[in-house]
């Protein structure tokens, strides 16, 4: 389809069209046929829609009211007014919404990626539940990119992607346009007291395998000192993984050089969950053993277990949009 002639008055029609004006109206406006205004319209959702944008510059549409429009002295005030408000957004959300939401997505795809991975990854087994200083190494990082802190003796529960300073409109325009999202804040706050609750039980793990250890916790070893290590998160994850069972670690102690001896779980050799003289590896053994045969009947372990499950299954049809979002910003389908 050709273009019309007139650009200028071209972009006029659509400015009133889109402030709500009948043909008729326009007609009166811009003395122009009335077979020109659906001419026009449709030319418009056909062009290219980089033509489109380019038409629409910001300095082109204030050019075109004050020349096309308000000099005329046709319009009426009120409508004036809607004619002011008019932007090359709302031409084109009404026009091409196909292309313009898109565009819009493909701004902040990142973000729906990252929110999607996150939603993911959650898990009671999240490093980030330790507060211990991330080395970097695997699996010390927080897959769910979770960033938890304490504040005023409370819990804080972020998510890496909620830091970037497009978050706040991006869920905005999630909750408008999917009705999915509209309980994404209290799923949040599930978040954070699930997250709370695995944060409490593994301290307390901590707590008592250091205190019945007589060991320290740290992440990397130091010469001449007896460290746990892993021994925390052994009974941790060992109760997650074994829950309502009568199941015990197989642990050996492994002299590991002349002067220490390490703690190691049989079916992985490679994971040493505490290291010191071979007198402390063999408490620190009965102490493991013991923790992990408390911990796997313990019921805030089944109730961890159930509150993950609630979540994977609230966050469904989070992930449904997300990938709508990301399908369309990537220009599939």
């Amino acid at each position: 389809m050709e273009a019309p002639a007139d650009i200028n008055k071209c972009l006029a029609i659509l400015i009133l069209r889109r402030a709500s004006c009948t043909q008729d109206t326009v007609v009166d406006i811009l003395h122009c046929a009335k077979a020109k205004i659906g001419e026009v319209e449709k030319w418009f959702k056909q062009i290219p829609y980089a033509r489109a944008v380019a038409l629409c510059d910001e300095a082109a549409i204030r050019e075109t009211i004050d020349i096309d429009i308000v000099s005329l002295g046709e319009a009426d005030t009120s409508l004036l007014r809607k004619v002011m408000r008019i932007t090359p957004d709302s031409i084109l959300r009404h026009y091409r919404e196909d292309h313009f939401l898109r565009l819009r997505w493909r701004e902040t795809i990142d973000l729906a990626v990252q929110l999607q991975s996150s939603m993911v990854n959650i898990s009671a087994k999240d490093w980030a539940i330790w507060g211990l200083r991330d080395t970097g190494q695997p699996p010390l990082t927080s897959e769910a990119r979770l960033k938890i802190w304490i504040d005023r003796g409370k819990l804080g529960v972020k998510l890496a992607v909620e830091q970037d300073n497009r978050c706040p409109l991006f869920m905005a325009r999630l909750k408008s346009l999917f009705s999915e999202f509209k309980p994404y804040d209290e799923w949040r706050e599930s978040l954070t007291d699930f997250v709370t609750m695995c944060w409490s039980l593994a301290h307390e793990i901590w707590s008592r395998a250091e205190n019945e250890t007589g060991l320290n916790l740290s992440p990397i070893p130091v010469m001449g000192k007896g460290h746990l290590l892993d021994v925390p998160r052994f009974v941790y994850e060992f109760a997650l993984d074994n829950y309502g069972t009568d199941k015990q670690p197989d642990l050996e102690i492994i002299q590991t050089d002349p002067y220490r001896y390490g703690l190691m779980p049989k079916h992985i050799p490679d994971r040493v969950l505490a290291i010191s003289s071979k007198e402390e590896m063999e408490k620190c053994q009965k102490v493991t053993i013991s923790l992990t045969g408390q911990y796997v009947k313990d019921e805030r372990i089944g109730e961890i277990i159930v509150r993950a499950l609630q979540l994977e299954k609230q966050t469904a049809p989070f992930q449904a949009a997300l990938s709508a979002v990301v399908k369309e910003a990537s220009g599939d389908g």
